[in-house]
């Protein structure tokens, strides 16, 4: 099990070594981490690491196959067990578009996981549309719940102030006027 550090290990904040180490003429009686703002006073270097496998993975697949996984997976599971493994993408999407993984300050990485989530929605939206709109004499299996996840999540992600700085190059914002 991991636990959260003031100051990641794995993504450190300055480079070539992180602020976890100290400086040659410290006293060697020094245990505590260094002042770090409130933001980043909870981060949990593992669940960074497990977000950033997660995006690579659908990254690096090409929508295609990511449909034909989600078809596969409906198929074999069943259309309860499909729609809990929605439910458990979108709030892994909520996760990751609320910065627990990492800070919000880390601008790379979250213009990364919009792009990626973006990505991802295509296929499940394609697949909500047609696995999960019952028709009208059956509405009774509608799942609300389901929907109202997926709406969150999309919501979330299409409003999100991070989009609107991937629309310009560093020129542009520089000379756009105001």
């Amino acid at each position: 099990m991991t636990s959260a550090a003031a100051v990641p290990v794995t993504f450190p904040e300055s480079y070539p070594f992180s602020l976890l180490t100290s400086p040659p003429n410290s006293p060697r009686n020094v245990t505590s981490a260094p002042n770090v703002s409130e933001e980043h006073s909870i981060f949990n270097p593992g669940l960074g690491e497990t977000a950033i496998v997660f995006l690579a993975l659908i990254l690096s697949a090409p929508t295609k196959h990511i449909y034909n996984f989600l078809e596969s997976s409906y198929d074999i599971e069943g259309k309860d067990n499909f729609a809990a493994l929605l439910m458990q993408f979108f709030k892994v999407a909520i996760s990751i578009l609320d910065n627990d993984a990492w800070p919000s300050t880390w601008l790379n990485v979250n213009i990364l996981a919009h792009k990626v989530l973006i990505k991802m929605m295509d296929p499940v939206a394609t697949l909500l549309k047609g696995i999960f709109i019952p028709p009208p004499s059956a509405a009774q299996q509608f799942k609300s719940d389901l929907w109202r996840d997926a709406f969150h999540m999309l919501f979330k992600l299409l409003s999100s102030d991070q989009l609107v700085i991937e629309d310009f190059t560093a020129q542009v914002r520089a000379t756009k006027p105001t």
